[in-house]
């Protein structure tokens, strides 16, 4: 069963529990794919002020120390009132725009060798295989332009690609995003080698300086009981030696002092993994996020398939973290994909309800990497059927015969008014399914994206 963590747990501490001390181990010592910077990290736009991003790129000496471009409103102004003006209208941190700029161009610490660069420093309106859109190049266009876009995709993520908790390929293999800033960083650049290297400027520069810990660190206070998870500019509890246990151990804990503590303000409890198989008593639960199911009974859990040595042993402490969620009575919990072997017809089910899956462009669409569960017509008829699956948000389509390229978007199809729109919002032509009107027809309209007035 995916997602479920491989570890059993005997020992149960009440409240908040004490850890040994040790060296803290923060995100950002290794890459992770699937995490280059937080969603705070992302859109801190009063990170720097004007006159510190003006000496820090003045002290790279790089082409932007002494760059000087027509900004939006007609006037000259040096680089850093560009990249300040971007960050302040659109609400991305400065130190993303700045880190960006050096990923694509360098121009922050070289010389620029050709115009080209300057003209194309963010990256934006270029494409792989294809030609710079001429009216996007020059410095000013390409810093708003990547501010814009990466705040769009902030607010717009089932629009795209990559999404929080969704699994994508790339070139390089499959990425989870772990959260929106992730996403954003993805679709804006969708190869794991080039974010990679946004990773390692940012560190280079400014991983430490949105607070006195990295993200990621397991810290505690001195003489006082209690383990917390640095995450997201906030300290995480954790309630519970058995969900400590689970995915951190005792090494990477750090003493930190009261003043570095009070810097962060109190998030969520940190919970077992989604997924986990819990079990208390007799009784076995399947949680996420916050929710914790019952399994009417072990013989449905040894009817999943999962193993005795992937559950968790807890107590009722440890549940009352979680709100009850519906009970599990079919072995369809998490979703699965079926093929009715008297028909050949393909469905995902979850729970008790079946969804038709009517063409293999929505089946390659949704469930490229899941196997078929065989299952026959008595068995199919003690579920109830479903609405059909549909297109995943963020697919882009057409139809065989017509030009219009739709977005799919919270299950709508969203038409793209013209090319401008659809290359300023980073999509690919190579990228648009052709489908027939049955599969198009199940998606009802949405609004028309029209971005050409306001780029």
């Amino acid at each position: 069963m995916n997602g479920i963590i491989k570890k059993t747990i005997f020992i149960i501490f009440i409240g908040l529990v004490v850890f040994p001390c040790g060296n803290a181990l923060g995100a950002t010592s290794e890459f992770n794919q699937n995490y280059i910077i937080s969603d705070f990290e992302l859109t801190n736009s009063q990170s720097m002020s004007l006159d510190e991003i003006n000496n820090f790129l003045v002290k790279q000496s790089g082409a932007l120390a002494e760059l000087y471009v027509t900004d939006l409103d007609g006037k000259i102004k040096h680089s850093s009132e560009i990249i300040f003006g971007a960050s302040q209208k659109h609400g991305i941190n400065p130190k993303a725009l700045i880190t960006l700029i050096q990923k694509e161009q360098s121009l922050v610490t070289n010389k620029a060798e050709k115009q080209s660069q300057i003209d194309w420093a963010t990256g934006f309106a270029c494409y792989d295989g294809q030609k710079p859109i001429s009216r996007f190049a020059g410095f000013t266009n390409q810093v708003y332009s990547a501010a814009w876009r990466l705040d769009y995709f902030l607010k717009h993520p089932w629009e795209f690609k990559f999404r929080p908790g969704q699994s994508s390929k790339t070139t390089a293999g499959l990425i989870v995003p772990q959260n929106l800033a992730t996403a954003a960083l993805y679709n804006y650049t969708p190869y794991i080698k080039a974010n990679k290297l946004f990773w390692k400027i940012w560190n280079k520069w400014f991983s430490y300086e949105e607070g006195p810990l990295a993200e990621g660190s397991l810290i505690k206070l001195a003489n006082e009981p209690g383990v917390w998870l640095i995450q997201n500019n906030a300290k995480r509890p954790f309630y519970s030696k058995n969900i400590f246990l689970t995915s951190h151990s005792y090494e990477k804990v750090k003493t930190v002092s009261q003043k570095d503590f009070i810097e962060y303000s109190i998030g969520e409890p940190m919970l077992f993994p989604d997924y986990s198989v819990l079990k208390e008593g007799s009784n076995f639960y399947l949680v996420f996020k916050n929710i914790k199911r019952k399994f009417n009974g072990y013989e449905l859990v040894k009817k999943i398939g999962i193993n005795p040595e992937e559950i968790i042993e807890v107590n009722k402490k440890d549940l009352a973290l979680y709100q009850d969620g519906p009970t599990i009575n079919t072995p369809y919990p998490t979703g699965s994909l079926i093929q009715n072997i008297d028909t050949g017809s393909v469905y995902y089910v979850v729970d008790d309800t079946f969804h038709p899956i009517i063409s293999k462009d929505i089946l390659d669409n949704n469930f490229s990497y899941r196997t078929l569960d065989k299952i026959n017509n008595s068995e199919l008829e003690l579920l109830k059927i479903g609405d059909p699956i549909k297109l995943a948000d963020g697919t882009l389509v057409k139809l065989n015969d017509n030009p219009t390229v739709y977005v799919i978007s919270h299950g709508k199809k969203l038409a793209i008014a013209n090319e401008e729109t659809f290359l300023a919002l980073g999509y690919g032509w190579t990228n648009v399914l052709e489908t027939s009107l049955t599969v198009l027809g199940l998606h009802s309209d949405g609004e028309t994206l029209d971005l050409s007035s306001t780029l």
